[in-house]
């Protein structure tokens, strides 16, 4: 079925990232279950800066990590971007990205969707 294209460009989740104070960090403890930290975040050029929130430590260098940003203002304003990469010193050089912005979607009198391997 298609569906319009609502990933964020390169430079639209770099300002959404910015924008954010802060995000959930995701990973894998030492026995490979699912643990995750508030953090608080700035952007340090092409990469983060974070800080756990909470008393739970951010994990320990070399880790892969995922931070989740989100903004829900409504169902139709729903941006989010997720931003994977190595943590190194509270530092987060994002190697990978993904994101969506539900206002994308046009209103339903505008043109059609994208097919789906169109791009």
């Amino acid at each position: 079925m298609p569906r319009h294209d609502v990933r964020m460009t390169p430079a639209e989740v770099d300002a959404f990232v910015q924008a954010e104070e802060g995000g959930v960090l995701a990973h894998l403890d030492e026995h490979g279950d699912p643990t995750a930290v508030l953090v608080a975040s700035r952007g340090l050029g092409s990469g983060l800066a974070l800080t756990a929130v909470t008393a739970q430590p951010l994990p320990a260098d070399g880790t892969e990590v995922c931070v989740a940003y989100e903004r829900e203002p409504s169902y139709s304003g729903v941006r989010a971007a997720l931003v994977l990469g190595r943590l190194t010193g509270g530092r987060l050089t994002p190697d990978r990205t993904i994101s969506f912005d539900f206002g994308k979607i046009p209103a339903p009198d505008s043109p059609a969707p994208v097919r789906e391997d169109d791009h």
